[in-house]
């Protein structure tokens, strides 16, 4: 049978490309927005090769590792923050990977793509699938305002299953206005409860749909009241929220305060709307600075006003072009306002400067994604709504188009110079911490079973003591990754006789103590008794007093004792001393450990029991001997 030249043509090799073609004609949007969260997974997974975890991480990890998965561990409110979810997250991750980064970067990376998926899904529900959503979503994902929900443990599990539930809150929502069906206020409603569960700012998320629904979803406010029984839903949820949060906010060591000044919350207002969120939201700030592992914007001042400048372009031009767009931008305020700021301001401005707080865009990760989606609504009508422009000059379509291109590239431009300039500024911090838990992991691992290590604050790149007290030392942050067979021992001051006890220095390695400070000559030479022949202090119940070199002054100072003799009981302190030290001593030649509060020049000794002579005697403070080996003999490099 001889084949028609017509189904030569449509059914020879040609027609596969011809297929390709048309398949991706139909999907070309899904296929670049897919595209574009590839690139942004690339793109934060380099940035987070070269991280590691930072302060707050090692906070949540030790206390996850310390406790029982329970109410009492998953509704403790941390410094204002009711974390379940992320609690959940630091718990398993303690028990499988505790200090794993590269594990850990596979987790936010798994709740990154899902955030940007579930905003995809959120644009195509709302605004249908048309070219115009890959701005928004291009906003979402290339938005530096949202780096510090990357690469800081902490924040990712707090921000990205929020954001998350938000845009499915926001998806379920939408459908539910359109269909009608409870079970989408149902599931909206579930989504509402993940957030929740996420941090507090999604006790937010109601009010942010009951703008939506008002602002574009019905043609008069007082339709809103058509959805009563979706508003019914969403308060119980609310309502449940609230009565737990108020219930266990009595464990949070954070209360909530009045800032000490109108100025201070002006002050904080400005640093995070012109420092942080404008140039933020435009690719900035090109530029951080970084304080103890808090990464803060810092743009330069020419690059600072000229994002203003933009920003308010854009406001304005979408406003005259679009009726409602002004509705979009005060729905984006009013997020910030009630999801941003007002917690900082009850909850941290009474206890840090307002400009260290204003510069930190931790705080404004969440705005990332309700920015995306106010832009969208500000410039893109709805799905199966007409482009409702206030006018149409098609002279100017052409100098807009162009206009609008050039500030695209402009900020995608300015967000990867970002990212870069944060990667470097992290890098230089965290190769300190990856080299100081690895060495003092193995310092752990090798130490003798049984090692007494005298507690002490870790570097400030890893915690700030001064943030965390007791939570930034060495038995939080290296005793959370012990094994109990090792059988080590943490204490925070030596008293009574150790034997070889030891300490970390700045590196992670453990060194042999030794007390640095003003030390006591050996005594003058016994010439009758028992310890006749030898240099040392003999102790009586009366009383010995042993001349330091040097003076101290008035501090709670360790005193070391070398002595030989019979068991006793020692007692020692200073001439100018508001507390004496007591320990039990064995008989023998032995090193003991006291602790007295005072200074001057003079120790005094008071001993009990049989007879005592003291061969040396240092107060000062507890510090590495590096004239003895370490544990590891070198670095682990990071």
């Amino acid at each position: 049978m001889a084949i028609s030249a017509a189904t030569a043509r449509t059914d020879g090799p040609t027609s596969q490309p011809l297929g390709v073609i048309g398949w991706l004609r139909g999907r070309g949007v899904t296929v670049a927005a897919v595209t574009l969260i590839g690139v942004q997974l690339g793109l934060k997974g380099a940035l987070l090769a070269g991280g590691y975890f930072r302060q707050d991480d090692y906070h949540y990890l030790d206390r996850a590792a310390a406790s029982r998965f329970g109410w009492s561990y998953l509704m403790l409110v941390d410094s204002g923050h009711l974390l379940p979810l992320g609690m959940t997250f630091n718990w398993v991750q303690a028990r499988l990977a505790m200090y794993n980064w590269p594990a850990t970067v596979g987790v936010i990376l798994v709740l990154l793509a899902v955030a940007s998926f579930a905003m995809l899904r959120m644009l195509l529900t709302v605004f249908g699938r048309r070219p115009g959503i890959l701005v928004p979503l291009g906003i979402f994902l290339f938005c530096p305002l949202s780096l510090a929900g990357t690469d800081w443990w902490a924040v990712a599990i707090e921000i990205l299953p929020l954001e998350t539930a938000i845009f499915l809150a926001v998806d379920a929502h939408v459908r539910y206005l359109r269909s009608g069906r409870l079970r989408t206020a149902a599931a909206a409603a579930a989504w509402l409860a993940v957030s929740m569960a996420a941090m507090e700012k999604g006790a937010v998320v109601p009010l942010l749909l009951l703008a939506l629904t008002a602002a574009f979803f019905v043609p008069r406010l007082r339709d809103v009241r058509r959805y009563w029984r979706a508003w019914a839903i969403y308060g119980g949820v609310l309502a449940c929220y609230v009565a737990v949060f108020f219930a266990q906010l009595h464990t949070s060591v954070v209360q909530p305060g009045k800032p000490s000044s109108a100025g201070h919350v002006l002050s904080l207002t400005w640093t995070m709307v012109g420092t942080s969120l404008v140039p933020g939201a435009l690719g900035g700030p090109w530029h951080w600075a970084s304080g103890s592992g808090y990464d803060q914007a810092a743009p330069p001042a020419v690059l600072q006003w000229l994002s203003w400048a933009v920003a308010l372009i854009v406001v304005v031009v979408t406003c005259l072009r679009r009726a409602r767009a002004w509705r979009a931008w005060a729905i984006l305020a009013g997020w910030i306002v009630a999801a941003d700021f007002v917690p900082v301001i009850i909850g941290r401005l009474g206890g840090y400067p307002p400009s260290l707080l204003g510069a930190q865009t931790r705080y404004l990760t969440d705005a990332t994604g309700v920015l995306a989606l106010c832009a969208g609504l500000a410039l893109l009508p709805l799905a199966g709504e007409q482009d409702a422009c206030r006018f149409r000059l098609a002279a100017l379509r052409r100098p807009l188009i162009a206009a609008a291109t050039a500030l695209i590239c402009a900020v995608a431009a300015g967000s990867v110079w970002s990212l870069e300039r944060l990667q470097s500024v992290s890098n230089a911090t965290t190769a300190t911490a990856r080299s100081y838990i690895a060495t003092a992991q193995a310092a752990a691992e090798d130490a003798p079973p049984g090692t007494v290590i005298v507690d002490s604050a870790v570097p400030e790149v890893i915690m700030d003591v001064g943030l965390f007290w007791n939570h930034a030392l060495t038995s939080d942050v290296i005793g959370a990754t012990t094994v109990p067979s090792q059988h080590l021992t943490w204490r925070q001051t030596l008293r009574g006789v150790a034997a070889e006890p030891m300490i970390f220095d700045e590196q992670g390695r453990l060194w042999p103590v030794t007390v640095i400070g003003q030390y006591g000559w050996a005594g003058p030479k016994m010439k009758t008794g028992r310890f006749a022949g030898q240099y040392c202090w003999p102790v009586t119940a009366a009383g010995t007093r042993v001349p330091l070199l040097g003076s101290l002054y008035r501090y709670a100072w360790t005193i070391r004792v070398t002595y030989t003799g019979s068991a006793s009981t020692l007692t020692a302190g200073f001439a100018q001393g508001t507390r004496t030290g007591t320990v039990t001593l064995p008989a023998g030649t032995h090193t003991a450990y006291l602790t007295a509060v005072g200074g001057g020049k003079t120790v005094t000794l008071r001993g009990t029991g049989g007879g005592l002579c003291v061969t040396g005697v240092t107060a000062g403070s507890l510090q590495p001997d590096k004239t003895r080996q370490a544990i590891p003999p070198l670095p682990v490099p990071s």
